[in-house]
């Protein structure tokens, strides 16, 4: 008996003690990734040296290990239509009466892609009572992509994560503006494969603006920042940013006015 409640005792302690232990491996978490995560070299096994992991090729090791389909609906292969999935197309469209489709736009920090978007959503909604949602680079990071830094492998995260849920809202019907630096060009295009795989319609706007003329503009100050060594790492300054090679829109917007 004696034993039975030395049993009993243990696991009422243990079951007090395990949300603490949770907590103190999510904060101890949260400690490595703030640390800088992602600096120094990488081993193999998705390790850096020490033994600590990397997560961007933790990450990538997950994504390159998973199909890019619900499991349920593995008749939709990658590559092929997702319908056996959802409700047809063709159904959704008639009664919504409309179709999605995703509009890029990819520039420089205070190239205009907020702007454009937030303009063109509120003409779209109130003068052609489409439904249209814009997403961009701030309301996203606010949320979805609050956890990633603007390393590049988390800047090809945020496109990645941006590009399905643009997916998502298109195929549902709706159309969905983009307003993302995205600098890199196979991000990119590994987003608008992902679209044409679904035969979803992607547009690839891509705001081009002298570099001299944003910083005139620097609507954020980070251009003046990074000036004066308060700002590293800005794309289009001291990192680069790949322009589309060919994008179905480009607007020169130093040259436009915003009804253009």
């Amino acid at each position: 008996n004696n034993n039975g409640d030395s049993g009993g005792e243990d696991d009422n302690l243990l079951n007090e003690r395990m949300p603490m232990c949770v907590g103190l491996c999510v904060l101890l978490a949260i400690v490595y990734v703030l640390s800088g995560t992602g600096t120094g070299q990488t081993g193999s096994m998705g390790h850096q040296q020490g033994g600590c992991p990397d997560l961007a090729s933790l990450r990538n090791e997950a994504l390159n290990s998973t199909p890019p389909y619900i499991l349920e609906c593995s008749e939709g292969e990658d590559g092929k239509s997702q319908e056996v999935c959802h409700l047809p197309a063709t159904t959704r469209h008639a009664a919504l009466k409309q179709k999605g489709a995703t509009l890029w736009m990819t520039g420089c920090s205070g190239a205009g892609k907020t702007t454009i978007a937030t303009a063109l959503e509120d003409l779209i909604v109130k003068q052609y009572g489409k439904h249209v949602y814009r997403l961009d680079g701030d309301n996203l990071r606010t949320g979805l992509n609050r956890d990633l830094s603007f390393s590049a492998a988390d800047r090809a995260e945020s496109v990645r994560r941006t590009g399905e849920l643009a997916t998502l809202f298109s195929d549902a019907g709706v159309i969905t503006l983009v307003g993302l630096i995205s600098p890199y060009s196979k991000d990119r295009d590994d987003v608008r494969k992902r679209h044409l795989d679904q035969n979803i319609p992607f547009y690839e706007v891509f705001l081009d603006v002298p570099l001299d003329e944003l910083k005139k503009r620097d609507p954020k100050g980070v251009y003046d920042k990074a000036a004066k060594g308060e700002l590293l790492h800005l794309t289009c300054v001291d990192d680069p940013y790949e322009p589309p090679e060919n994008p179905e829109i480009i607007l020169p917007t130093h040259n436009m006015t915003l009804d253009q």
